[in-house]
């Protein structure tokens, strides 16, 4: 199991290295700069680092200097160009070197033998996030969590920290963002990782019901149980018990949960023997559990129990530059549903995927995907495959503040909004804080449609 950390100014370079080298259960992490090794994982973590000594936009000595620094022990191997560069990285304190061109299997063997032994149970591979450190993203075939987005990739960077540790995990979001997909994500990258995943859904049982799917039950405890039951907790022994939707959780249920976080202990329904629990918790919901509290619907101590790590899954619509990329994975895995076609998104689809709101996130994408590419005909994917965008993507709903439109669009929307909504042009002027002359010009330049007409003649 190899734990590689790759550090060189190269995006490019870095991304191929990482898929080129790893083998499954290996762990790879990627970094530009001296700033970008701090946010990273302890350098401990790592079984070796892979260097580029050629660096342009940062000393490659420097960066060697900094991670002796953090760990003197870390084994580092230089790649160089001329004997030149091997003598001097040599001197700076590499373990090995290796000479460009080199082959990736001959990379991969020098990096084995020079790696020293850390067993990591996961698979990840960092890559670029613009400045200071590459942010970390889950990456498996077809994984949503392959992300663009920063906000993405903070919940990705605190997810791969915690993953390796027992603390209960709380995953906040909207419907469909994919808060079940991390939750299995975190238990596939933790130490219990060959031990069992059991989900449970709060909303779809009684309470009674629920309490005896989560703790199990004696035969005769009540009407119907005629037989002993294990439950979920006991099915979930030694791995991770995810608890979806916790936020509709009954009350009554939510003292024996908070026992069973508290000091890991429960009694099956109807007996008295206390059992012990050796389990994970991740939560889920698309709830304020802090309102639900206030709202009394939901136990404060309980909250807090749960809320140790918090993970707040971004809407699609805060992710726009990951519409696309996973618009095409999706059409990728539906290849064997629409028979086979190679099918392609037009140039206008591409926009209106980025410009659509996506209130169903990405279920609602993948659904969308899939339909079309079904539906169509030669596989060319076009607007009027997708009915929601209303037949013209270029004339849809109000920008807003993270859409993919330019400044120009957006300042002219801004204007339209203040100008229906205030009484004079002058009122208009001081909430968008410029004297009326200047909105005047930029009123006369905005395009004449009859919401923009009423609103000039309102504030005229």
């Amino acid at each position: 199991m190899l734990t590689l950390l790759i550090v060189g100014d190269e995006a490019r370079s870095r991304r191929l290295l990482a898929f080129g080298l790893v083998d499954e259960g290996d762990v790879v992490i990627c970094a530009d700069s001296p700033a970008g090794l701090q946010s990273l994982p302890a350098p401990s973590e790592f079984g070796v680092v892979l260097l580029d000594w050629e660096m342009k936009a940062a000393s490659a000595k420097l960066m060697l200097e900094h991670l002796q620094d953090l760990d003197p022990d870390l084994p580092v191997v230089a790649t160089v160009t001329d004997e030149l560069a091997a003598r001097a990285a040599r001197q700076a304190g590499v373990a090995r070197h290796l000479m460009k061109p080199f082959s990736t299997e001959d990379l991969k063997a020098l990096l084995k033998q020079t790696a020293r032994a850390r067993p990591l149970p996961c698979r990840l591979v960092a890559e670029g996030a613009g400045k200071g450190a590459d942010a970390a993203a889950f990456v498996n075939a077809g994984d949503i969590f392959e992300s663009r987005s920063q906000c993405m990739q903070k919940v990705l960077n605190i997810a791969l920290r915690v993953a390796p540790t027992s603390a209960n995990v709380l995953i906040l979001g909207e419907n469909g963002t994919g808060k079940t997909a991390l939750a299995h994500g975190i238990h596939e990258r933790s130490q219990r990782q060959r031990m069992p995943f059991v989900t449970v859904n709060c909303p779809c049982l009684q309470a009674r019901l629920l309490e005896s799917e989560l703790f199990g039950h004696v035969r005769g405890s009540f009407t119907g149980a005629v037989n002993d039951t294990l439950g979920k907790v006991a099915a979930a022994e030694g791995g991770t018990l995810f608890l979806d939707e916790i936020g509709e959780l009954p009350l009554e249920i939510q003292p024996k949960l908070l026992r069973l976080l508290q000091d890991r202990q429960y009694e099956r329904v109807g007996e008295i023997k206390t059992r012990r629990a050796n389990i994970r918790v991740i939560a889920a919901t698309n709830r304020d559990l802090r309102e639900e509290v206030k709202a009394g619907r939901f136990r404060e101590d309980l909250f807090y129990r749960l809320n140790v790590i918090a993970l707040d899954m971004p809407p699609l619509r805060r992710r726009p530059e990951d519409i696309v990329p996973l618009a095409e994975e999706f059409l990728r895995e539906t290849g064997p549903a629409a028979k086979g076609r190679v099918c392609s998104f037009e140039a206008a689809v591409r926009r209106a995927l980025m410009n659509h709101r996506w209130p169903g996130n990405l279920r609602e994408l993948r659904n969308a995907v899939e339909r079309a590419a079904i539906l169509s005909e030669d596989g060319r994917l076009e607007v009027k495959d997708f009915p929601f965008f209303g037949g013209n993507p270029e004339e849809g709903e109000t920008p807003k503040v993270g859409d993919f439109v330019s400044l120009l669009e957006l300042e002219r929307a801004h204007i339209r909004e203040v100008m229906a909504r205030t009484q004079t042009l002058g009122h208009a002027a001081e909430v968008l804080g410029i004297n009326q002359a200047t909105l005047y010009r930029k009123r006369k330049l905005l395009p004449r449609t009859p919401a923009a007409l009423l609103a000039a003649t309102t504030a005229a």
